[in-house]
């Protein structure tokens, strides 16, 4: 079978290898589509997290069961399934707790586990018992269901602050994450504002229904969202990219008693930043950390892309052959689209 391999920073190639295993309290899945992430990219550009020699890349995956182990008695040949990126060990702190995000033995496919970016993936007993495995709703596509993975961390989030009607909820963000949270905001019946420093990303945003956008290149941001919000502040902002400035800018762009969602992490070389003490002291502000997500965001993602209330035409701008893998991720690096999905080969 194919499969997009990568072999350290820049050394990726579509290859032959051989078929997986099918084991036998586990089952193999066709991977009809595999969304490549911002880590993905990461992955690419920087290398691994974790210690290997070669990987299949791939956490956001669509497709249909192809075999099913002996032992495996609830799953069935042609199910559609869509499989996120987490596997939890379930016997940790964090775990008992039902805080699968936070386990201390947190393990994710496409590093740990060979991922989606291949004709046929195997799906082991810990990924099909403490990962993130989900049957994908009638009428919904391979491509749609890959945003469930991206979608869910969104949605975990701003159910945490807990957005409300009619609140403004500024994004900092112009990237498929960005957007998403623009999209969840509405969906909540919140005033979300989008902002970025892209001109291309900024026109592909146009379309998912920001209240309002702002060219970070052109104005003070601050200023901007105090002169939308009556000189108050907005009700909450979500830093959705690895900024440290627009961590310093979002403290500073939201009202008394403000919530501020820490949603992109920096570089590990550089984890550092500096806010604004005082303003977070004396104006009461809630300052979130937002990784990853429970179980139940991925079932409840797939279910509002199948209504229509993501609208995965407006994240998804383009779908490349998992032959043509290569050339995917470099556009997808170029931000020449907004987000990019690679696809069977037929």
């Amino acid at each position: 079978m194919k499969a997009a391999i990568f072999r350290g920073p820049g050394q990726l190639a579509v290859e032959e290898i051989a078929y997986p295993e099918l084991p036998p309290d586990g089952l193999i899945l066709q991977v009809k589509a595999c969304g490549i992430c911002g880590s993905d990219l990461r992955a690419y550009q920087h290398g691994l997290r974790f210690d290997r020699e070669w990987q299949i890349l791939g956490h956001e995956i669509a497709g249909v069961v192809a075999e099913v182990g002996r032992d495996v008695p609830d799953y069935q040949v042609g199910e559609r399934l869509a499989i996120a990126a987490d596997v939890h060990c379930q016997q940790c702190y964090y775990c008992r707790r039902a805080l699968y995000n936070l386990c201390e033995n947190w393990q994710v496919i496409g590093a740990h586990y060979a991922g989606g970016m291949a004709e046929y993936m195997q799906v082991p007993e810990a990924i099909l018992r403490r990962g993130m495995v989900h049957r994908m709703p009638e009428g919904l596509s391979f491509v749609a269901a890959t945003v469930a993975e991206p979608a869910s961390s969104v949605l975990a989030s701003q159910h945490e602050i807990a957005v409300d009607l009619g609140e403004t909820v500024v994004v900092i963000g112009d990237g498929p994450v960005g957007c998403l949270h623009v999209q969840v905001a509405r969906a909540r019946g919140a005033r979300p504002i989008l902002i970025g420093r892209r001109a291309e990303r900024l026109r592909l945003a146009e379309r998912i229904g920001a209240w309002r956008i702002i060219d970070a290149r052109q104005a003070d941001t601050v200023a901007a969202v105090r002169a939308l919000t009556e000189g108050r502040g907005a009700d909450v902002a979500i830093v959705a990219c690895a900024s440290k400035e627009a961590q310093a800018d979002a403290v500073n762009m939201v009202r008394k008693r403000g919530r501020v969602v820490l949603f992109g992490g920096l570089p590990k070389s550089d984890p550092i930043t500096q806010l604004d003490s005082n303003r977070i002291h004396y104006d009461e502000l809630h300052i979130y950390g937002a990784f990853s997500y429970h179980p139940r965001y991925h079932r409840m993602a797939l279910d509002l892309l199948a209504r229509g209330q993501i609208e995965t035409d407006k994240i998804v701008t383009a779908t490349y052959p998992l032959v043509r893998a290569v050339a995917a991720f470099e556009v997808a690096l170029s931000r020449a689209e907004l987000k990019v999905v690679l696809t069977a080969n037929e």
